[in-house]
């Protein structure tokens, strides 16, 4: 998830933890323990960019690292407080709850979080929330900020807090309901119109549980097909992506191919234009691909030598005006 949600739903955890006993420092404490896990951002510049993606997410949202570090946190905080009355276990706690708070909802996006590293590199992905989705962010922060210039230990200030993780928490609860009724339909869709495929995955468009994407992989490439809860119709129109392995012959020694088919989980196509060669990870979708089917992914990696990806996941931002795109999937997500 984005950086503002994570410190939100921090401070919330650590207002409901210690926020009786130090006020709004416990906010503050949260928001840090809930912004540790991201802090593998600053080790970016000693790999590749196509090891950051998998550097990104990896051991620092582990389960191992939750566990390790909440303890040690806890034991240090409660050295540098030892005045106050504030247990070991009560620092520790408000960690633990921190950072696993962090790994779960990071889990909960399409890009796949590194819950069992070391041990194993699979990324845990449910593909029910956009990485920042408003609906979820803005009701949570209006009641975390109401919480914060409430006079501490109120009873206003515990309500206000408590609603915001109910109100979050049910919004959580509504993107794993959705995505099961919303699969269904599309997987149903999708046999209707004897499409064989050998798999069917979806994942909420940008900035909205409203408008899925789906993708089904068979032979030669990927299907894709977008439903929003207010279409007015089930109808649903699917459209075919080749994968273009044979583009890839010419970089079948170079490393970064590896990390990216690691990175996607074998869910990638390739695309030329002109003597540019691109990965595009298509589980981050398309800019506008519920208008223009041929529109370009949102993940595209050049695979040219020298190449510059440090924008990889935001290659066609550029291409046009940003507020189109926007007005687009507003229009959409209200039916076709």
């Amino acid at each position: 998830m984005d950086s503002i949600t994570h410190i939100v739903l921090g401070a919330a955890i650590g207002e409901a933890i210690l926020g009786k006993k130090i006020g709004r420092m416990a906010m503050l404490w949260g928001a840090l323990a809930d912004t540790i896990p991201d802090f593998d951002v600053f080790a970016a510049p000693c790999y590749t960019h196509a090891q950051q993606l998998m550097v990104h997410r990896g051991i620092t949202h582990s389960i191992f690292f939750v566990v390790v570090m909440s303890p040690i946190l806890g034991w240090l905080l409660s050295k540098w407080f030892k005045k106050t009355d504030i247990s070991w276990k009560s620092w520790t706690s408000l960690f633990f709850w921190g950072l696993f708070s962090h790994i779960v909802i990071d889990a909960l996006t399409c890009y796949g979080t590194g819950w069992f590293e070391p041990f194993s590199s699979y990324r845990v992905s449910f593909n029910t929330i956009f990485v920042a989705d408003p609906f979820y962010t803005i009701p949570f922060l209006i009641c975390v900020l109401i919480a914060l210039i409430a006079k501490n230990g109120s009873p206003e200030r515990v309500k206000w807090n408590k609603t915001g993780l109910i109100i979050s928490s049910l919004y959580l609860i509504f993107t794993v309901i959705n995505k099961w009724h919303i699969h269904d339909k599309m997987q149903r869709s999708i046999v209707e119109k004897n499409i064989h495929t050998t798999d069917l995955v979806i994942t909420p468009t940008p900035l909205n549980n409203f408008l899925w994407m789906a993708y089904a992989a068979d032979s030669s490439g990927f299907w894709f097909g977008y439903y929003s809860i207010f279409d007015k119709k089930n109808d649903i129109d699917y459209f075919h992506v080749d994968q273009n392995n044979d583009l890839l012959a010419p970089y079948k020694n170079d490393p970064s191919v590896k990390i990216l088919k690691q990175f996607s989980q074998g869910y990638y196509c390739i695309n030329k234009d002109k003597e540019d060669v691109y990965f595009n990870d298509i589980r981050f979708g398309q800019i506008g691909g519920w208008d223009k089917p041929t529109d370009a992914f949102v993940f595209s990696f050049k695979l040219n030598k020298n190449a510059d990806n440090s924008t990889a996941l935001n290659r066609t931002k550029f291409k046009g005006f940003y507020s189109d795109a926007i007005s687009s999937l507003v229009n959409r997500i209200k039916g076709k």
